[in-house]
């Protein structure tokens, strides 16, 4: 992958937040890790009963993810979606990359399905870790969050990349509330920061509703 770069904030141009158009069923989501993001998203759907969320691994780099995906998003059983989203980590993601991604992203919208990249910097261990403690305005390394969630044992496996049948999905509240909030489509590399609050929002609309 291409070098960083030393932009610290960028975004597309269009709206910020979760949305102005509210989410109906289904909703695909594409995760790059294999195991940590893969396992935290099936947890939240048990535990959630969210039938309506599909979940692909896709390994790629942002700026390609788009177009790799296409293939798998028409054969989709509930194609088309109404919000397609890829869950992925700045790493060593240059804004280029970036920028090309959200481009393809905002192209590729329609009026049935929504495209959004869901970054968290500088991994999706920010979003795990802010389950246990604030880290609002710190900037922690991906290194020391993973160490800190093996340490709470929530992080386990030979590769400790698993995330374990214990953590807390449910308090998802919680996490919201003790982490740096980025927009969808937008990167800020300032602060240990993530979109999932607003990803979180959109997939609780699919929680079934008591009778």
């Amino acid at each position: 992958m291409a070098k960083r770069s030393k932009g610290k904030n960028i975004k597309s141009r269009r709206r910020k937040g979760s949305g102005t158009r509210s989410t109906s069923k289904p909703i695909l989501l594409f995760v790059q890790g294999k195991c940590t993001e893969k396992d935290y998203f099936e947890l939240l759907k048990d535990r959630l009963k969210l039938s309506s969320l599909t979940i692909k691994v896709e390994s790629q780099s942002p700026e390609n993810l788009i177009d790799r995906t296409k293939t798998t998003i028409s054969r989709s059983k509930d194609a088309p979606p109404s919000a397609i989203y890829y869950v992925v980590d700045v790493d060593n993601t240059s804004d280029e990359q970036f920028r090309q991604a959200f481009k393809a992203a905002k192209k590729a919208t329609n009026r049935k399905t929504e495209y959004h990249f869901v970054v968290s910097h500088e991994s999706f261990e920010a979003w795990l870790l802010a389950h246990f403690k604030d880290i609002r305005n710190k900037n922690i390394p991906r290194t020391t969050m993973g160490k800190n969630l093996q340490g709470r044992k929530m992080l386990n496996g030979s590769n400790n990349k698993n995330v374990s049948d214990d953590f807390p999905v449910e308090d998802y509240e919680q996490a919201v509330g003790r982490v740096t909030h980025c927009a969808f489509d937008e990167v800020n590399r300032e602060t240990t920061s993530t979109a999932m609050p607003h990803l979180i929002t959109e997939l609780i609309k699919l929680k079934p509703k008591p009778k």
